[in-house]
């Protein structure tokens, strides 16, 4: 594989894990806690969309926000039966984190008993790939890259640019002095479900129409989601688009690499290609993470 063709599945591996990244860290930024039912949420908005365009027949794109919209009202509605509840008597941290193990669990389970646990895709055409600078790309990671882009775009504007964004932003930073600021904090967390799920819900949605949907998915990618926000520095949103880049440049890097020189000692000995299986990607994302740990535990971009 050349490295154009890397630099490609780089791209488009990053614009999905950023979208997700992005929620996660958001949620750790503002209320303090590893949410690990934030990659359950994704794919539960993931099946909204398989339903709204597969059962149903509306439009993929179409789908997709209307996926947003409903998966944005559920992470308001399991914040205000739960996580609000837990934040007035007062919970520390790791019972917020505890609990959102335990709705993972929940949701896994739940998305099992309503859509069973086989393989979906979605109502899309197949289409030949184009070549560009010698990379074969399909035009669904060329909508994939676009759509992280605009999405990027966006949530820069809502951030710097909205009464919400700043809103959070000062909550970030004290939540005290923001309240005696007159922001209503309850309102503002409240609001920030909506948009981690949403952020979620798109990247999710992406990474079930480039491979396979199924109830297990948001299981299978919270290492590589978790790993691309510690990389990049928890609870920065643009460590986490820099973390899931960097990530996925590491993945496909150590995929193609062939170890065969290393192993024959630069010639010396008869050895076949020897490549990493891409079953083995969860892995390298688990070693990245361990080191990232060790070296540097506050990531790239580090939270000012």
């Amino acid at each position: 594989m050349d490295i154009s063709q890397i630099l490609v599945n780089s791209l488009v591996r990053g614009a999905e894990l950023s979208l997700l990244a992005i929620g996660l860290t958001m949620v750790y930024d503002i209320l303090k806690f590893a949410n690990f039912a934030h990659t359950d949420y994704a794919i539960l908005g993931a099946f909204f969309a398989y339903t709204f365009n597969r059962i149903i027949g509306l439009n993929l794109i179409f789908s997709v926000i209307l996926a947003v919209f409903f998966t944005g009202i559920a992470g308001i509605c399991i914040d205000k039966a739960i996580f609000k509840r837990l934040r007035m008597i007062g919970a520390k941290p790791v019972t917020l984190m505890i609990t959102s193990l335990g709705i993972a669990i929940a949701l896994r389970n739940i998305m099992r008993l309503i859509w069973t646990s086989h393989m979906k895709t979605y109502a899309m055409p197949i289409r030949k790939p184009i070549e560009i600078l010698g990379a074969r790309i399909t035009p669904l990671q060329i909508g994939i890259i676009s759509a992280c882009l605009i999405s990027m775009i966006a949530f820069h504007l809502i951030l710097h640019r909205t009464k919400f964004g700043k809103a959070l932003r000062a909550i970030s930073d004290n939540r005290e002095l923001a309240s005696a600021c007159a922001i209503d904090s309850e309102k503002m967390i409240k609001w920030m479900w909506f948009l981690a799920s949403s952020y979620g819900v798109i990247g999710g949605s992406m990474i079930a129409m480039e491979h396979l949907l199924y109830p297990r998915l948001g299981f299978d990618i919270i290492i590589p989601v978790f790993c691309a926000a510690i990389l990049g520095g928890i609870g920065n949103p643009y460590g986490a688009m820099l973390g899931a880049l960097t990530l996925a440049l590491a993945e496909n890097t150590v995929l193609a690499f062939d170890f065969a020189y290393l192993v024959n000692l630069g010639g010396l000995f008869e050895v076949g290609s020897i490549q990493i299986s891409t079953g083995y990607k969860p892995a390298i994302s688990f070693v990245i993470l361990i080191i990232v740990l060790l070296l540097k535990p506050t990531g790239i971009l580090r939270k000012k």
